[in-house]
C-alpha cells in the first residue's frame, strides 16, 4: 500500500478541524470514507497520528511533526495543478479577514482580482483578528488581514491599512456639531457597541475605562450592519471602525463626534505563515494586495 493524496488531506483537515466528521465534510467525503483513509494512512505509517480528548482529536506526538510535512505536500500539489496552464492564475484562495477589511475593503479587491485571474476562486471568512491568526497559523487560510498586534513566530506581518476609531451618531443627535468635547461629556449616553471579541470594541473598552467608570450599553452585536442602523434609527452612539463607516458618512446618513481621548489609529496588517509557501493563487494576491499597502 502507498499514501495516497487523499489520505494526506484527509489527515490535514483532521488536524485542523478536530475530527473525522469535519474533514469528511471539508473535503467532500463520507465520514465513512475518511475514516478509512486515516485509519489506512495511520497502519502505513505505523503509528497513532491522534490522541482523543473527548469528542476532539489531537495529534500525538507522532502526527505533530507529519502535519507540516503533509501541508507542504498539499500545496506543492496545488501549485502543480496551478501549472496546467502556466499563462494564468489559478486555484483556490482562503481569506481571513476582519469584519472592517472583509465587509469594505476586500470585496472591491476580490473583484478586481478575479477579473485579472477567472481562473481563481475565492473563500472569504470574517472572523475576529485572533481567530484570523489562527486559522492562517494552521493553515484554514491562506492570507489574512488584521487589527491587532501580530507576535508569532509563525506568522509574517506587512503593515497595509491605516484605520482609525470612529464615534459616530445620528446626523439630528444633539452632540452633532458641537466640534471637540471630552469623553466624560458621554457619559450619559446610550452605546451600541460590538460584542467583546472585535478589536474595536477592546480598544475602545480600554480607552473609555481610563476616563469613565461604567458606560450605558443598550444594544450589543455582531453585526456591524445591525449596529450601524440602529445609530441611524436613534439608538444611541457606536464606536466603530473609521472604514467601516466611511460611506454613511459621506452619504449624510451618520455624522461624527470629536473626541480627543478616542483620536487612536491602529495598523491592519497583511499577514501569510512564514514557514509554509503559498499555494500560487495566495502568492498572486498577496502581491496584489502589497501594492495597494497603504499603511
Amino acid at each position: 500500500m502507498k499514501i495516497t493524496l487523499r489520505q494526506i488531506a484527509v489527515f490535514e483537515s483532521v488536524a485542523r478541524t478536530g475530527s473525522v466528521a469535519g474533514a469528511a465534510e471539508e473535503i467532500g467525503l463520507s465520514p465513512s470514507a475518511a475514516s478509512m483513509s486515516l485509519k489506512d494512512f495511520e497502519t502505513h505509517l505505523g503509528v497513532r497520528l491522534f490522541a482523543r480528548s473527548g469528542r476532539r482529536l489531537l495529534l500525538s506526538d507522532q502526527g505533530r511533526p507529519m502535519l507540516e510535512m503533509a501541508r507542504r505536500v498539499l500545496v506543492q500539489v496545488a501549485d502543480m495543478e496551478a501549472l496546467s496552464l502556466p499563462e494564468e492564475v489559478r486555484g483556490r484562495l482562503r481569506i481571513g479577514a476582519v469584519a472592517s477589511v472583509a465587509d469594505h475593503v476586500l470585496p472591491r479587491l476580490c473583484a478586481t482580482f478575479m477579473r485579472r485571474h477567472p481562473g481563481v476562486r475565492m473563500e472569504l471568512r470574517v472572523q475576529p483578528s485572533q481567530d484570523v491568526m489562527e486559522g492562517v497559523r494552521n493553515m484554514a487560510f491562506d492570507i489574512g488581514f488584521v487589527g491587532s498586534p501580530v507576535n508569532s513566530s509563525y506568522l509574517d506581518a506587512q503593515p497595509w491599512r491605516r484605520d482609525a476609531l470612529a464615534v459616530c451618531a445620528a446626523p439630528e443627535h444633539p452632540l452633532v456639531g458641537r466640534g471637540e468635547m471630552p469623553l466624560a461629556a458621554l457619559a450619559d449616553e446610550a452605546w451600541v457597541l460590538e460584542k467583546t471579541q472585535s478589536s474595536e470594541r477592546i480598544f475602545f473598552t480600554v480607552e473609555v475605562l481610563k476616563s469613565l467608570n461604567s458606560l450605558n450599553i443598550v444594544l450589543e452585536a455582531d453585526s456591524v450592519e445591525a449596529i450601524k442602523r440602529a445609530v441611524r434609527d436613534g439608538a444611541g452612539l457606536a464606536c466603530l471602525s473609521r472604514m467601516a463607516v466611511e460611506d454613511e458618512v459621506a452619504r449624510g446618513e451618520l455624522a461624527l463626534l470629536d473626541i480627543p481621548e478616542l483620536r487612536f489609529t491602529r495598523i491592519v496588517s497583511l499577514i501569510s505563515r512564514r514557514d509554509t509557501p503559498l499555494p500560487a493563487a495566495a502568492r498572486a494576491f498577496h502581491a496584489f494586495a502589497s501594492q495597494l499597502a497603504e499603511a
